[in-house]
């Protein structure tokens, strides 16, 4: 019998975690033992043979690959998405279309907003054309993501961020307020979803009060995701999609909760998971 970790953070609750790890440990049927990451990385004697990683701490998760744990997803790969400006980097590189991005240098002191409107940052998100869309280049379920107006506006996210760093993103216009996302487990992808923003938010996010369908992605769509996942060196994770006339990726997570999903689609996503990892 394969021994395997499910690893989450002790310190993360929410109703929504919580019901999709019962169901994961349920599907394995006992094979997954839910750990929390401060007993990961004090436990390592007892480390498993695969874990399951339903965490963002890259450290517990390096700790546990230099013990020589199958780690799902690894270290690189959810560092990689957990910070949009490495996100950015890797899907230049694999030459996957996303929004036109510029990532603020790092500063090691919060400068000030004379100092900022004086950078080439400024004047290259300037050519982006306002309205941009700034993001804490770290961040989860739609916070820390705002659409600015200005070069004011800008500097007020970048000043108030300090010293977490920001990206800028171009603002696809057709895409306010809506996205679509597909999960995939290895190459395949198990369940996708269309997302509407609530109330005029330019965020489509459920659970930031929005909505979902199902969706049937069209085969273009799952090529990208599979090569976005490959780019970013992952196993299982999502793949969002901004609603725009051709496919563009908008982010992609190493971590992504399926609650939602499942709900939306009737699919049976952690059974997919399980069946992913042999348990």
């Amino acid at each position: 019998m394969t021994t395997a970790w499910l690893v989450t953070n002790r310190w993360l609750h929410w109703d929504k975690f919580e019901w999709q790890f019962d169901q994961l440990v349920a599907k394995s049927g006992g094979k997954l033992t839910r750990v929390t990451t401060d007993y990961a990385v004090t436990h390592l004697d007892e480390a498993p043979e695969v874990a399951f990683i339903m965490d963002k701490d890259v450290a517990a998760v390096a700790q546990l690959e230099a013990c020589g744990v199958r780690c799902v997803n690894s270290s690189t790969s959810i560092a990689l998405c957990d910070n949009k400006a490495y996100t950015h980097a890797a899907l230049t590189k694999a030459g996957i279309a996303h929004p036109r991005t510029i990532t603020a240098p790092l500063a090691y002191r919060n400068l000030d907003a004379e100092e900022w409107a004086e950078s080439e940052f400024a004047r290259a998100v300037g050519e982006l054309g306002y309205p941009v869309v700034a993001k804490h280049a770290v961040g989860s379920w739609g916070s820390g993501v705002f659409l600015v107006d200005n070069e004011d506006e800008l500097i007020e996210v970048l000043r108030e961020a300090h010293p977490s760093p920001v990206i800028a993103e171009e603002f696809v216009a057709g895409s306010r307020g809506r996205d679509a996302r597909i999960y995939m487990v290895g190459r395949t992808p198990v369940a996708a979803m269309r997302r509407f923003g609530e109330g005029g938010d330019f965020r489509a996010n459920v659970t930031g009060g929005g909505r979902a369908e199902p969706w049937d992605p069209p085969a273009e769509y799952i090529d990208i995701a599979r090569r976005a996942m490959d780019a970013l060196g992952l196993e299982i994770g999502s793949v969002d999609f901004l609603d725009a006339d051709a496919p563009l990726v908008g982010e992609v997570n190493s971590n992504a909760q399926f609650h939602s999903l499942s709900k939306t689609t009737g699919v049976d996503v952690a059974a997919a998971v399980i069946d992913y990892l042999g348990l």
